[in-house]
């Protein structure tokens, strides 16, 4: 309820839209230039076997784009997300 004058208009009332939904984007970089960008699926979530195999891609990224890195060991730092943990992420 709030106050209003007894001749005015009533208050509108606005109707709320559905969000078109969250989208998920990893974005892989070096110090240089993004090496890949990878969207995960719709309502899907971020596995430790789907994790693997964007560490797979990122790999295939990194000996298109930056040949002579591959052969040091890159460094990747990864937070502490739990798909980072399984057992299939940390053998790839």
């Amino acid at each position: 309820m709030h106050w209003k004058h007894a001749n005015s208009m009533p208050p509108r009332k606005f109707h709320t839209q559905l969000s078109a939904g969250k989208v998920i984007a990893t974005i892989l970089l070096d110090c240089k230039s993004v090496l890949l960008v990878d969207y995960l699926p719709h309502k899907t979530t971020m596995t430790g076997p789907y994790y693997s195999e964007l560490l797979k891609k990122l790999r295939q990224a990194v000996k298109e784009k930056r040949r002579g890195m591959l052969t040091r060991c890159p460094l990747l730092l990864h937070d502490n997300a739990p798909a980072h943990m399984p057992q299939v992420t940390r053998a790839v």
